[in-house]
């Protein structure tokens, strides 16, 4: 199985040389508020020293251009005097600091759920906590320094407005669509399992154990517990067991309340509503391909404000789980082409993403959601097209790739762990939709199996048992309950059994 080392080389391999682009993409301001040395100013090979830089920056997109077009809503939200849709998102990089020591090449580090990861995935970082992750300033958070000794850039940004702050996470700006001013008001649905990737929230020092709430993802139109509809069950194929509106209650537009009973860890809980006032999710599919293209480019921004990266020639993208599944759609959707019509990214790398992308791009988009053994399958993840080469889906008649053959495609590499496999339908990237046939990738794409390993392992995984647990009683009670199941990577079928090759599809 190749070291971490060995999968950043993949990482590098991608690398083309490109030159230098003109003028701005739709960056209107960029606002930089920290400039400070990195790893107190330790030198990275003959990269030298590294620079933190971070802050917000500013964009507008014109809701007209066909480019954007593809974006939900986004006729439908607020826009400024020049009929353009503003926003605003938070950046970090880590950049040489002397630019001439670099090698004039960006790696943009796609945040999963606001947290920076590819300091800690691909260089075996050791940040002391999540908001440390965050936030990498010590010597130990940039690990061997891969990628700093070769003299890359590190780029971050946010692009869910969902995503929290809290623990140096990194977000944007919502932007609320609304019906000529008029709240959006559909029924939706929400399912809500505690302690897996909703967090029970733990008390502060001192304070009694809290009530533990159902969060939803939007605002209810109304609190009117007749328009809602709350049920439980242990597993995805399980009855639904309606919980009366008797033993429950509101606690906000936003949260739900059980009376008498807190709610059971790894039950299913399923509520139908109406929900208000969708987040333009979209936007933040051209938030990365605009500032990408405007650090690419050089330029200052419209109130002359310099951009913080001078003279890139090449540029890169990374993302694993969430993150890779966010670049699966951001290449399949034309985000890779800026509004000037120049390419944003020359090379892609998906990590763990299986076959699927992000519920973003859609009205009421609930982008955390992730389909696993458990949880989350019937909203929208794994939908055709699911490889880079060009196939015809049985079920729908339709031909398509994940790529586009425009001349904006990126050199395309996903690699997937068994746990893909298992769970996240990555056989899909390498046979056609049947299953039957091997998929003839085109030979700018790569697709790679790194089998026996798991999906998010990493040097801070445990056995320990923990609290991601779930009953194995055959019914859902109200009451509170012990359980003592295994953590939820051991509840995914053994992979002791799984071929040890990895396997390069190309053709």
């Amino acid at each position: 199985m190749p070291t971490i080392v060995q999968r950043c080389g993949l990482l590098s391999a991608l690398v083309i040389t490109a030159t230098v682009l003109p003028a701005a993409a739709r960056v209107t301001e960029i606002n930089t508020k920290t400039v400070e040395p990195f790893a107190n100013g330790a030198a990275f090979g003959d990269s030298g020293s590294y620079e933190r830089v971070g802050g917000t920056f500013k964009g507008e997109l014109d809701p007209n251009d066909a480019r954007n077009k593809v974006i939900v809503n986004l006729d439908k939200a607020p826009r400024n005097a020049r009929g353009m849709v503003e926003y605003e998102a938070d950046f970090f990089l880590l950049r040489p600091a002397d630019a001439a020591r670099g090698n004039h090449k960006l790696i943009y580090d796609v945040t999963n759920r606001g947290r920076k990861i590819i300091h800690w995935r691909l260089m075996d970082g050791k940040p002391k906590s999540v908001a440390s992750a965050n936030d990498p300033k010590n010597p130990e958070d940039a690990g061997n320094g891969l990628f700093l000794r070769r003299g890359y850039t590190l780029v971050w940004s946010g692009w869910d407005s969902e995503a929290p702050r809290e623990s140096n996470g990194m977000s944007m700006s919502a932007i609320i669509a609304s019906d000529n001013g008029k709240p959006i008001v559909r029924a939706i649905r929400d399912e809500i399992i505690l302690d897996t990737r909703d967090r029970a929230d733990p008390p502060k020092p001192g304070e009694a154990p809290r009530k533990q709430l159902l969060k939803l993802y939007y605002d209810a139109a109304t609190l009117d517990q007749s328009e809602a509809r709350l049920t439980m069950r242990r597993g995805e194929k399980d009855a639904r067991v309606e919980i009366p509106a008797s033993r429950w209650t509101y606690a906000g537009p936003r949260a739900l309340e059980l009376i008498g009973a807190n709610p059971e860890p790894g039950v299913i809980y399923e509520f139908h509503y109406k929900a208000k006032d969708p987040r333009v999710l979209g936007v933040g599919l051209a938030a990365t391909r605009d500032l990408i293209s405007f650090l690419r480019a050089g330029a200052a921004d419209s109130k002359g404000n310099a951009s913080p990266l001078k003279g890139i020639t090449g540029t890169l993208a990374f993302g694993a789980s969430q993150s890779g599944r966010f670049l699966r759609d951001f290449v399949h959707l034309g985000f890779n082409q800026d509004e000037s019509a120049r390419k944003v990214f020359d090379g892609v790398y998906a990590h763990t993403a299986g076959a699927g992308g992000v519920f973003l791009n859609y009205e009421f988009g609930q982008p955390n959601r992730t389909n696993t053994q458990h949880e989350d399958h019937t909203f929208p993840e794994n939908v055709f097209p699911f490889s880079a080469a060009r196939l015809t889906d049985p079920v729908s008649g339709k031909t398509n790739s994940l790529l586009r053959n425009d001349g904006f495609d990126p050199l395309w590499m996903e690699t997937n762990t068994s746990t893909e496999y298992w769970q996240k339908g990555a056989s899909l990237t390498v046979t056609d939709p049947s299953g039957k046939n091997d998929a003839a990738l085109p030979p700018t794409a790569r697709a790679y199996l790194i089998a026996g390993t798991q999906h998010g392992a990493t040097a801070w995984m445990t056995s320990t048992r923990g609290s991601r647990q779930f009953s194995r009683t055959k019914e859902p009670v109200l009451s509170g309950h012990a359980s003592s199941t295994t953590t939820m990577f051991e509840t995914a079928p053994s992979n002791a059994d799984r071929t040890s090759r990895i396997r390069e599809r190309s053709r």
